[in-house]
Order: structure tokens, then sequence, then C-alpha cells
């Protein structure tokens, strides 16, 4: 059951900061605009949360972007209306909805992948490949040489966000399991290492 540990720790912390992101938009339909608002406010620290590079339930039951064809008029911060539809903002912006669904999607593969008690972590590489579409294409816009689009920053913050887990977990069964039996964990490496090369 120890061996759990670390994997539950991920899974549950994950769990708890994620899932409500999810959940937010699909609130006010629900009647729990309060909540709605709290949840939004909750995340505000964690992003710029613009509109324009956000994606929105509207209620006509579709998910788009909230600024369709830049047409959109903002009410609150965290609410978009087009005519006679109303469109509510997931609580951070679409690229943090993909890195963090990402993540949690990772975290309930991470299982099927690797061993569940795992300490070491892939070769760094890979992570660092996996940042290379976000950087490039967030970067691109920072400097001001292109405008990125919401199916662009969720397909870039997917990529950047699903190796997470695969990283994290073994880093936390590091200091909740500690470092293992020194020579399988030293073959282990060594492996590792030789199919990076």
């Amino acid at each position: 059951m120890r061996k759990y540990l670390g994997y539950a720790l991920y899974m549950g912390i994950a769990a708890i900061f994620i899932l409500p992101i999810f959940i937010t938009p699909f609130l006010p339909g629900l009647g729990a605009l309060g909540l709605f608002d709290a949840l939004q406010r909750i995340y505000a620290p964690s992003c710029h949360q613009l509109a324009s590079r956000s994606i929105c339930y509207f209620t006509d039951g579709t998910i788009d972007d909230c600024a369709r064809n830049g047409t959109a008029v903002i009410g609150r911060q965290s609410e978009v209306r087009f005519d006679s539809l109303t469109g509510y903002k997931f609580p951070v912006c679409s690229r943090d909805v993909a890195i963090y669904g990402a993540m949690l999607l990772g975290g309930l593969l991470f299982p099927f992948v690797r061993k569940i008690d795992d300490r070491i972590a892939p070769p760094l590489i890979y992570f660092i490949i996996a940042l290379v579409p976000i950087a490039l294409d967030g970067g691109t816009q920072l400097v001001g040489l292109r405008e990125s689009t919401n199916m662009l920053r969720l397909i870039t913050g997917f990529i950047a966000g699903f190796p997470i887990p695969f990283y994290a977990i073994p880093i936390i069964n590091m200091f909740v399991l500690g470092p293992g039996s020194g020579k399988e964990e030293a073959k282990k490496v060594k492996k590792t290492e030789k199919k990076a090369i």
C-alpha cells in the first residue's frame, strides 16, 4: 500500500486543483453563479484570464473561443455575450486548460506506462522537447511576430502538460518512499541513460 503514496499524493493534488477548472463554466446553468464567480477569483492569480485567449461554454451547448469572430461583448470578466448567446469562461486561459488537463490525463495513464512506485524520471531531454512547441508559439506571440489561436494554444499546452506527471511522480516518490535500494536504482539509471543515447 505504501508504494501508492506518491502517486496518490500527485493525483489528489492534481484533482483538487484541476477538476474545478472543468466544472466552473457549467455552474451558471446549474444556478450556482456565486460559486462560478468565486472559482473565477480563486484561479485569477494563476492566469491572465483574457477572454480573447480563453474558451467558453455557451448557452447553446457548445464550447468555443470566447471571442467568436472577435465580436464578443464582455459583460463581467468571466462572461461574454453574442446577441442572445451567453458564454461562461473557463477560469484559466485555453493554454492553461490544456496544460492542466494533460497533467491530469498523464497522471491517469502513468500506472499503465510506468511502475507506480518508480523513482527514476525519464531523461530530461524528452521534457525539453515537449516544451519546444509552447515556447515557439508563446514566444513568437510575446515578441509580436504573430498572434496565436486558441486551437494552437490548446495543442501546445497539451504537449507541454502531458509529460509533467512522468517527472513529478518519480520525484514525489523519492521524497515519500525514499531512494530505494542503491544497486537496483543504479541499474535503472544506467538502463535509462543507454536508451536516451
